[in-house]
């Protein structure tokens, strides 16, 4: 049974990441200081959290190891690098060819390097990420749950102890690598299902929402530090995915009992979305150039408006057409 409220996950989570985190950047160049970025930058190691532990949950549950195992080795990693690593190639060298990352930083990113060492590509740093998550997950994503927590404390204090030594390696690395791990322990034994009604739930997301932006206001000066904006990320995955249940309640549970056009419509959207958001990731970078290169009005309200409006619709609608074909051929 396909799990709609995972597709809410990656519609919000990508829609957070490319229309303001990473849209800030092209409207406001010089502002990066303010306390909304710096809010917004833990909100944005929240949403990639919820990705990778989104990851780990669905691939914890679907696959499963060793003796009692369902899959073999060859198999996986040949559907987990398919899927992306092409793509992401594709992707290094655009932004090389268009001065967003440098011949160094795109190099540590192809060899799946940057992790580790410095310099590190912006944005595509990501995808590195989770190609990890992806080698080690046989090791871990075993039958019973014993050997689940067994193999991902050992991976994790290794790495603990790694970046105590290495400070080269990438705290969002370990930031993601942890969640990853939960979501493959907990696929065993736990479904992540609110029981909570949807009205309860946008209430609790309003004061949770509301005293985030007070401790912000308070603790302004500590939101400078990574390890502080971590913390808050931390949470933010769980409160996210929580809003990401709500709304997928509200929408595909309706659209099961009433034949309501504007549901119908939302979902089916969520769905385009939802299958184009890895692609829209990787490429809306160099879409953002182009759209730059065809108009970039000095008006900060317009840009806003345009890049939202018309640039965003657009990439998505081309990273859904780029990723079909994509599947297309590797399916050939």
């Amino acid at each position: 049974m396909r799990e709609y409220r995972f597709d809410v996950v990656r519609v919000v989570c990508m829609t957070y990441l490319v229309t303001y985190v990473h849209l800030y950047g092209y409207i406001y160049p010089h502002e990066q200081t303010t306390i909304y970025v710096q809010a917004s930058i833990a909100m944005a190691h929240a949403s990639l959290g919820l990705f990778t532990f989104v990851s780990g949950y669905l691939l914890g549950k679907k696959y499963c190891f060793g003796q009692q195992g369902n899959v073999d080795l060859w198999t996986f990693y040949k559907k987990r690098i398919l899927r992306i690593f092409p793509l992401f190639v594709v992707s290094s060298i655009l932004l090389w060819l268009i001065d967003f990352n440098n011949a160094d930083a795109t190099l540590n990113g192809l060899l799946c390097i940057s992790p580790f060492v410095d310099p590190k590509p912006m944005t595509l740093y990501y995808i590195p990420v989770i190609l990890w998550c992806y080698l080690i997950t046989p090791l871990i994503s075993r039958h019973g749950l014993r050997w689940r927590v067994i193999g991902s404390l050992l991976f994790f204090t290794i790495l603990l102890v790694a970046r105590f030594l290495f400070p080269s390696i990438d705290n969002r690395f370990v930031f993601n690598v942890f969640f990853y791990f939960v979501g493959v322990i907990s696929a065993s034994c736990f479904d992540w299902k609110f029981k909570i009604p949807y009205g309860v739930t946008i209430k609790t997301l309003v004061v949770v929402a509301v005293s985030l932006l007070v401790a912000v206001s308070i603790y302004y000066s500590l939101f400078k530090q990574t390890s502080y904006q971590m913390l808050v990320g931390a949470a933010g995955v769980f409160a996210i995915l929580f809003l990401c249940e709500g709304i997928a309640k509200l929408l595909f549970d309706n659209r099961n009992h009433q034949q309501n056009s504007l549901i119908l419509f939302a979902c089916r959207l969520i769905n385009i979305v939802s299958y184009a958001s890895m692609t829209c990731y990787m490429f809306h970078r160099f879409f953002f150039w182009g759209a730059e290169r065809i108009w970039n009005p000095s008006d900060t309200t317009v840009k806003w408006l345009y890049m939202i409006a018309i640039v965003y619709p657009v990439i998505v609608a081309l990273s859904y057409v780029i990723q079909k074909l994509y599947d297309t051929l590797a399916k050939r």
